[in-house]
């Protein structure tokens, strides 16, 4: 009765031996894969995961291993509270803690992540959120978590701290750099978070930089060497030589702190850590329409920069300098310096004598004296009139007088007594006396035109006329001869 009672009835299913050998493999597995996640995601460790999904208080993270963990996203925020990261972008967080089941990750220490144990953050490195309460000595004090802790100057910036107390007030990053007893002694270093981004922006930039591109840059500091830049997370420096095409005294005359320009990159040493860069090479090279700006007779005014045992360098605009010659500068008399006539900053007017626009040079002259009463050596200036000069530059074409009240005027082959051939500057060594007479003068371009070819004509006619002012007339004499050997005698008597 009882097997038929039973009849119908499935009986209970004799576990198959081979099955249940699977079923305890798959849980040995799945426990030991737990160990494995559990030990990966331990608190106060790194991880790497991709980020699932945002929210508006959590992100979620995929961690690997069927683990998730969260992080809050007031974390992934910039300073303009803009989002610094995408779904399916990595990111690398610190595991805060693990209970219930749940990961929470933080990439920094914040109120909105976790208010954990301080002690935990300082074994796993992990970035705390502290606000910078005063100034103390040798450093600032910070809050942490309602903690009181000490940041040593040294360690609040890369490069010490230029405003100490631009600091105060301020919520920044910080590592613990120290944590004793218990809490109530706590280091803090805002420099190892500094150091740490620098070097993530210079291995970005090492894949993307190259030597001469040209780049936007902000000016951080200045230097008695030159300024330095910030090019997206690291610094160069641009070289005072550098900084224009025109000699500058002090980098502040070109840029101030704060100040975005276009910089060309010079040079990268990544090794030495040294990036060389150039405002100047963004800017139009002046001399490259030198040629067509300066022509040679062209009377100008200039400013003198900087003297020279041979001369002076006059600037004609940034970055053109001409010189003029300590030659020229002795307004007839030999002159051992430039600086027995003329110093630095003051103002010239100079006749351009030469220009070279390839190999970046241009000669000048005298052309007025810088100071003086040049009325008398004005009225000299006429066609006709004999004067005493110095050579002051031998060309092929001629040569160049320095006249009395410091105009030049040209002496051409053409108007050269004697024979002109062979070499000039043998008959007119510079600085020579030479005696000459006024041809012609330009009013418009100031040239002077200027001969020796009738010179002894004219010479006879001078002597003539003053001595018929001294007789009161031609017919008081006789032979131009006669004349000639008294005014001889007179001279001769002059010289006892």
């Amino acid at each position: 009765m009882e097997d038929k009672e039973l009849e119908g009835i499935p009986e209970e299913e004799t576990p198959d031996p081979a099955g249940v050998e699977e079923e305890e493999d798959f849980s040995s597995l799945f426990e030991e894969s737990l160990k494995k996640v559990k030990k990966r995601v331990r608190t106060d460790s790194r991880v790497t995961g991709t980020v699932v999904s945002i929210g508006d208080e959590w992100a979620f993270v995929d961690i690997g291993g069927k683990s998730e963990g969260v992080i809050a996203a007031q974390e992934l925020l910039d300073e303009n509270g803009e989002p610094t990261v995408s779904v399916g972008d990595p990111i690398s967080a610190y595991v805060v803690s693990t209970r219930d089941g749940e990961t929470v990750l933080s990439v920094k220490m914040t109120a909105a992540a976790s208010s954990e144990s301080l002690e935990g953050a300082y074994r796993s490195g992990l970035p705390i959120e502290g606000v910078v309460a005063s100034e103390r000595k040798g450093g600032y004090q910070v809050t942490v978590f309602g903690k009181e802790a000490f940041c040593p100057y040294s360690q609040m910036d890369l490069r010490g701290v230029s405003d100490p107390e631009g600091y105060v007030g301020k919520r920044l990053v910080f590592r613990i750099a120290e944590y004793e007893k218990g809490g109530r002694n706590i280091v803090l270093s805002r420099r190892q978070i500094l150091e740490e981004e620098r070097q993530k922006q210079v291995d970005r930039l090492r894949q993307t930089l190259h030597v001469g591109d040209l780049v936007p840059a902000r000016v951080t500091r200045l230097a008695p060497y030159g300024a330095f830049a910030d090019i997206g997370g690291i610094e160069g420096l641009i070289p005072m030589s550098e900084l224009g095409w025109n000699r500058v005294a002090s980098a502040s005359d070109v840029l101030s702190p704060g100040e975005t320009v276009e910089v060309k990159v010079l040079d990268l040493d990544w090794k030495g850590g040294r990036i060389s860069l150039s405002l100047k090479a963004t800017q139009e090279d002046p001399w490259a329409t030198a040629g067509e700006r300066y022509a040679e007779g062209a009377v100008m005014t200039g400013q003198v920069m900087r003297l020279a045992p041979f001369g002076a360098f006059v600037q004609l605009e940034p970055g053109i300098e001409g010189l003029l010659h300590i030659s020229s500068l002795g307004l007839g008399r030999r002159v051992a310096h430039p600086k027995e006539v003329v110093s630095e900053g003051e103002e010239l007017q100079v006749r351009i004598a030469s220009v070279d626009a390839a190999g970046r040079r241009i000669g000048l002259e005298l052309s007025f004296p810088s100071s003086g009463d040049t009325e008398g050596a004005q009225a000299e200036l006429e066609p006709g009139a004999i004067l005493t000069g110095a050579v002051d530059a031998v060309k092929p074409y001629g040569a160049f007088v320095l006249l009395p009240g410091g105009k030049t005027g040209l002496l051409h082959v053409s108007e050269m007594a004697g024979d002109t051939t062979g070499d000039l500057r043998r008959k007119f060594p510079q600085g020579s006396s030479v005696t000459v007479q006024v041809v012609k003068v330009d009013p418009g371009s100031g040239k002077i035109s200027l001969s020796t070819k009738d010179l002894e004509a004219a010479e006879e006619t001078r002597v003539l006329k003053a001595y018929q002012g001294e007789k009161g007339g031609a017919g008081s004499f006789g032979t131009l001869a006669a004349v000639f050997k008294k005014a001889g005698r007179k001279q001769g008597e002059k010289s006892k």
